[in-house]
């Protein structure tokens, strides 16, 4: 039907340049209302075209896919999956992996469960051009901090924008900043526990959206796409997501986690997080007559220590925005050892060249007090996490944006003085990633509670990102 219209196009375009050709001698200023006329032309053929608008066509696409999307949720928090502070893996955990293992395998794509429980995911490129590696990530644990197992999921469907009374006096209340958001959510869906659990969309929220989009690709297997890896990963909740994650081949140039809040929300930087031990010795003897047997306190230096790489300016409650802090978290005799002192500082910043410079100043300090005091002093630096702005892929932030344009989502770009899965991630030496919102609300409470809305448009999201990336050829 078009190529004929087309043809009727170009066949009236060769008549108009034709006439238009002929008046040219006598009549010049003809010739602006023929191409004002063969436009008219041209918007009319296209008019009966299907829509190039990219957010009509991706939520045309995604529909049928969005019942998936809460039915899994709802499967998903009905598993205990509560990690543990004591055991390196928990008994639900192990079984909810193995339950994920299996639904991935049945949609047909390569899944490998590690010997730690993580679950890595790898489809190939279709693509006969070289693009950067994708990867997603999310985590299957809830936390251990409060009652989450055998959770009853109430589903409200459309919203009256009340207060929603839950069973064991618990109350999501619009009015305060539990339901602060709910009054965006009026007529939608949205999703609670009963009150007596934790609902579990942290990360529940995140892993629908990943597991649906597996579901996606295997369904539509010409969907443009480079190299997608995906990692799924245990005990997030307790800080350990990436205590094992180098069991999996997940090595992405460009990375997105799926474990955030809602409204739009994009965690695109972080606090890199130190742990800085200094360990002070001194010489063990009896005190009366330490001038004369060598005793050495270590407990005054190791004071005059911490108060000095440690002032009151850099204290936590003197932090915000991006200023960064160095607290002197606690003091330990190691091994009960009255001769030994521990000093465990909690050191926290945006800017990895700020901290470095606390390092050498406290270094330096350490050498004057030890000389000082004739003491051994000894430092040893932990990277808890990482700020993931600082090794993020170089058009990180362009493609998300992008991607939240042809999605039809409003972006919400935030800042974190926190850490994410993707910054311990960062520690393992991967790519620093992005934290996607998922519509989790209330996390690791009882008033916790999902907007399905949130899901469904990180879901869509998970889509966009991944055409972004496919136009992103490496050169």
């Amino acid at each position: 039907m078009h190529k004929k219209c087309f043809k009727l196009l170009a066949a009236f375009v060769s008549m108009i340049c034709f006439t238009s050709a002929q008046a040219a001698a006598v009549a010049p200023e003809q010739l602006p209302l023929n191409e004002k006329l063969v436009r008219n032309i041209n918007r009319q053929l296209h008019a009966g075209l299907p829509s190039k608008d990219p957010v009509k066509v991706l939520r045309a696409f995604s529909a049928k896919y969005r019942p998936a999307l809460l039915e899994r949720f709802l499967k998903y928090v009905s598993y205990n999956r509560q990690s543990s502070e004591t055991e390196q893996i928990t008994p639900d955990q192990i079984e909810t992996a193995q339950k994920l293992y299996t639904e991935i395998k049945a949609m047909g794509l390569n899944v490998t469960l590690t010997p730690h429980h993580y679950l890595f995911v790898e489809i190939p490129s279709n693509l006969n051009y070289p693009v950067p590696v994708l990867g997603y990530s999310a985590h299957y644990d809830v936390t251990p901090g409060i009652e989450a197992n055998d959770v009853q999921a109430r589903v409200i469907k459309k919203y009256d924008g009340k207060p929603i009374v839950l069973e064991n006096n618990q109350i999501i209340d619009p009015a305060q900043p539990n339901g602060a958001y709910l009054p965006t959510q009026i007529g939608k869906i949205v999703v609670t526990s009963d009150g007596n659990t934790i609902l579990g969309a942290d990360d529940g929220a995140g892993l629908s959206v990943l597991m649906t989009f597996m579901q996606t690709l295997a369904e539509n297997p010409t969907r443009p796409h480079g190299t997608i890896q995906i990692v799924l990963a245990p005990n997030e909740d307790v800080g350990r997501a990436a205590e094992f994650v180098e069991e999996t081949p997940y090595r992405p140039e460009i990375a997105f986690d799926f474990d955030g809040g809602s409204d739009g929300r994009v965690i695109v930087e972080n606090f890199n997080a130190r742990q800085e031990i200094f360990t002070v010795t001194g010489v063990p003897g009896h005190q009366s007559y330490a001038a004369t047997n060598g005793y050495r306190n270590a407990w005054t230096p190791a004071c005059e220590l911490g108060a000095a790489i440690c002032p009151e300016e850099l204290m936590p409650n003197f932090s915000q925005g991006r200023a960064g802090y160095a607290e002197l978290h606690h003091m330990s005799a190691p091994g009960g050892k009255v001769s030994m002192a521990e000093l465990d500082i909690r050191h926290r910043g945006f800017d990895t060249k700020v901290m470095n410079d606390w390092e050498q100043y406290a270094d330096q300090k350490a050498a004057e007090i030890a000389e000082k005091y004739q003491v051994n002093i000894e430092r040893k630096m932990i990277d808890n996490y990482k700020n993931v702005a600082e090794c993020a892929h170089p058009n990180a932030l362009e493609i998300t944006e992008n991607a939240f344009r042809n999605a039809g989502v409003k972006i919400n770009i935030q800042t974190a003085r926190a850490g994410t899965t993707a910054a311990m991630f960062v520690t393992k030496g991967l790519v620093g990633a992005y934290t996607i919102f998922t519509g989790q609300n209330n996390p690791h409470n009882y008033t916790e509670w999902l907007s399905e809305e949130d899901m469904y448009h990180s879901y869509l999201l998970s889509l966009s990102i991944l055409d972004e990336v496919a136009k992103q050829s490496k050169k």
